[in-house]
């Protein structure tokens, strides 16, 4: 597969991946910190928790995957 070979996608993914995962850990507490500070009512709080995550994860996936793609093509 031509995927599993490309050497900058591969690095690109994996940067996506690991920003997405760092950055949905952070969201999760970030957004239990606020939910509970902003006494969030109810239900509500794990719709908080859930958004603050997911959008976390998404920006810093976004920003470690572009980092990784702008990274692959320098040479030292």
């Amino acid at each position: 597969m031509a995927f599993i070979e490309n050497r900058c996608a591969n690095r690109v993914a994996t940067g996506a991946t690991v920003g997405a995962s760092l950055g949905g850990a952070i969201g999760a507490v970030y957004g239990t910190f606020e939910a509970f500070r902003y006494k969030v009512p109810g239900l509500y709080k794990i719709r908080f928790i859930g958004q603050t995550t997911v959008s976390s994860a998404a920006l810093f996936g976004l920003f470690l995957g572009a980092g990784s793609l702008l990274q692959c093509g320098r040479t030292h």
